[in-house]
């Protein structure tokens, strides 16, 4: 009985002296600048200056904001609420994602372009694999000559500067050799490009007889040129070729290409104009192909000279992800900050970038995504034989989406997750412009039905719920190959996402969080039960071991230990979000918060130990960091923009943030450890707000005047403090403090 007595005496003692001082969460807020979004969670100081200040560390510590696709949705939902959020050499964050959102180009067909880093792969797409990327001799299957004895990116870094030693037949002075000219005069090379003048009609170029290529492989040539001079006529230079058996040209097996500045999202980078020309819509360009020939200027060229910087083939690395990040990236920017002027540019951008995933992706054909692209059929890139030893399929396993490691095609549900919501975002978006004619957004011919949207979109949802369902497992495949084959290695992002999207059935939902919290074991998985949250931060990307399903370019993933690359029992520190939203959804709020608060208290232990690099240096915590040109299992800093997710748990979760066409609505779902909550300094409509929420009441102090009254939206039926009468929308138009109460 003393001892027992003693402990109760002790217990409140020991928790006060081990809860954080005050002091402590502010020397944590230290440097977050006052206007900047700031967290309070009742009885939990600590816990919320952690959050403020991994949100402002995350966001200041990027390495430049830009028009990149594949984090804009990430980008967009984690930036366009925060007020104070500045880029330092841009400016407000909002004004960052209205300029780069604006700046995304699409091809003609509709297809939404990559832009990626500058490389010599496809400018549309992903910058690699790169055409010397074969396994195997690249003799025969692919072929590029680059008029520089050296130049920058992972071209020369891997490929080209190894060859210098024995001679580069494919760069410098040597790639010089073996072209026929016809009609055309070579000057030789000068500031890195190969220098020519035309001297007769139609200047052609052909490429060297002992350079054969594998159309299949080559689906997209590229040359990156310059053509000096007014040409008699408005003709479009042209691609002609011999296949094996062929003896003579023929205009029958042409392609012609464009020559205005623009096109491409790299052009300028070299000074040069990068023709993309696509070879794989011509029936004819199949087989072995013997011959190239480029015609610069057909008809009269006299006074024209040309610049060639380089002329090579390159692989279909386009993303099948890119059209509807742009529609969800571009929805949240409007539901944000209400930019109407925005809509109007971008609506039907919006709806061209749908249409192509309804009929090029096959959306309306099949109830989910396809992808035909060459070299996307999701088979992998090789096979492992029974002896060990591989079989390599030149041209297929390229990648489709940010895990650019895996061979995601064919009947492919990571796409078809996104298109799903992509779908409802279109509903919503033409549903909204109907309600409102005084944006006087564009109708017309490319307007879409939402109702039919809506009908589209519930098909697609349980077409995949039964399609890409495997039963035995409870989880959701990735995806099923032109050969039927279904692919599965525990895909927790792809199956979280179900969830996000709201893709998933509500069943399916519950048996996707059994076993990822360890309720339910999937026999056969390296990763099973406490295993899969080995990061602590996170789950494992994926819970079974990988060895056999990549795409081109990654040939040895045995080399790398189990968890030493993010694709394979890795983890992306930003996609905890997703298991945040999953669990709140699924399994509640408190689950919710229990996750959350284990993820603070790795980044508290993080913190202590020197930050992110520090703490995971030389492999001493398991793994190395991925980023920055180095592979590793986790993916925290550098390039991973979106870390910046995770405190969206806070905004849209438990305070339950939901901006509308039409106003802001609140669903407050709080933990019952954390009775209130409140954010500081939300950017909504262009108005600073403060936010306050409990079970039963929402406080909101509007800090700036808004051009027109601000809606706030409540589920159910509530008062005003201080006025009669209740309703579930109210329209704030002066700043000051509102006080609701619930009924």
């Amino acid at each position: 009985m003393k001892l027992l007595m003693l402990a109760m005496f002790l217990l409140p003692l020991i928790a006060l002296m081990t809860r954080p001082a005050r002091a402590d969460a502010d020397d944590l807020l230290t440097g977050v600048p006052e206007g900047f979004p700031h967290f309070t969670f009742a009885g939990h100081d600590h816990e919320a200056a952690l959050m403020t200040r991994y949100l402002w560390y995350h966001f200041s510590k990027r390495m430049g904001n830009g028009p990149v696709l594949f984090n804009q949705e990430y980008l967009n939902l984690a930036d366009n609420w925060a007020a104070g959020a500045v880029d330092p050499k841009r400016g407000p964050i909002q004004e960052v994602h209205k300029a780069d959102l604006s700046f995304i180009k699409l091809s003609d067909d509709g297809y939404v372009h990559t832009h990626q880093h500058w490389s010599h792969a496809n400018d549309y797409g992903w910058p690699f694999p790169l055409w010397p990327q074969v396994p195997g001799p690249w003799m025969g299957v692919t072929a590029g000559w680059h008029f520089q004895e050296d130049g920058p990116g992972w071209l020369w870094d891997i490929w080209l500067r190894p060859w210098k030693p024995q001679g580069c037949l494919q760069c410098g002075k040597a790639a010089l050799t073996g072209w026929e000219l016809s009609n055309v005069e070579s000057s030789g090379l000068k500031d890195n490009r190969w220098q020519l003048n035309a001297t007769g009609a139609s200047p052609t170029l052909t490429t060297p007889e002992r350079v054969t290529l594998d159309a299949y492989n080559c689906p997209f040539l590229q040359l990156r040129w310059l053509r000096v001079g007014t040409p008699h006529n408005q003709l479009l230079p042209y691609i002609e070729w011999l296949r094996d058996g062929d003896r003579d040209w023929s205009p029958d097996r042409r392609v012609y290409f464009d020559l205005r500045p623009g096109l491409s999202d790299l052009e300028g980078v070299d000074g040069t104009i990068h023709s993309m020309i696509d070879m794989y819509r011509h029936p004819l360009w199949s087989g072995k192909i013997k011959r190239v020939r480029i015609c610069l200027a057909p008809g009269d060229a006299s006074g024209l000279t040309f610049a060639i910087d380089s002329f090579f083939t390159a692989y279909d690395t386009r993303h099948t992800i890119n059209n509807p990040i742009y529609i969800l990236a571009s929805w949240n920017f409007f539901r944000w900050t209400g930019d109407v002027d925005f809509l109007r540019a971008q609506a039907n951008k919006m709806r061209r970038a749908l249409r192509y995933q309804q009929v090029e992706m096959g959306g309306l054909e099949f109830g989910h995504i396809r992808n035909r692209w060459i070299g996307h059929d999701g088979r992998p890139s090789y096979t492992v034989n029974l002896n060990g030893s591989k079989t390599f399929h030149s041209g297929h396993g390229i990648g489709a989406n940010y895990w650019d490691l895996l061979p995601f095609g064919w009947d492919d549900l990571y796409a078809t997750n996104q298109y799903y919501a992509s779908t409802l975002a279109v509903a919503e978006m033409e549903e909204a412009i109907r309600q409102n004619p005084g944006w006087d957004v564009p109708l017309g011919g490319e307007a879409l039905d939402p109702a039919a949207l809506r009908r589209e979109a519930a098909r697609v949802k349980q077409v995949s719920n039964k399609l890409f369902w495997d039963k035995s497992k409870g989880r959701f495949i990735g995806c099923i190959d032109a050969d039927g084959v279904a692919h599965d290695y525990g895909f927790t992002f792809l199956n979280l996402d179900a969830i996000w999207y709201g893709l998933a059935s509500d069943e399916h939902a519950k048996a996707i969080l059994q076993w990822l919290s360890g309720e339910r074991i999937i026999k056969g998985d390296t990763s099973t039960g406490a295993d899969i949250y080995h990061w602590r931060f996170g789950p494992r990307a994926t819970t079974l071991r990988n060895l056999d399903w990549y795409g081109q370019g990654w040939t040895a993933p045995e080399s790398i230990p189990w968890g030493g690359q993010v694709q394979d029992g890795g983890a992306v520190l930003g996609f905890s979000f997703y298991d945040l939203w999953a669990r709140l959804k699924t399994c509640g709020a408190d689950d919710a918060w229990q996750r959350l608060t284990q993820i603070l208290a790795w980044e508290e232990d993080v913190r202590k130990g020197g930050g992110y690099r520090e703490f995971y240096k030389d492999g001493k915590q398991g793994t190395t960091l991925q980023g920055g040109g180095t592979a590793g299992g986790i993916g925290i800093d550098a390039e991973f923009y979106e870390s910046s997710l995770i405190p969206c748990i806070v905004t849209y979760g438990f305070l339950g943030l939901a901006p509308e066409a039409d106003g802001l609505a609140i669903r407050p779902n709080l933990p019952s450890a954390c009775p209130e909550m409140s954010a500081a300094n939300i950017l909504y409509r262009g108005c600073k707000l403060d936010v306050k929420v409990s079970r039963d009441a929402v406080e909101v102090t509007l800090k700036d005047q808004p051009l027109d009254a601000l809606r706030i939206k409540l589920d159910g039926e509530w008062r005003m403090v201080g006025k009669r009468g209740t309703a579930s929308t109210f329209d704030l138009a002066e700043p000051g403090t509102y006080k609701f109460k619930r009924l």
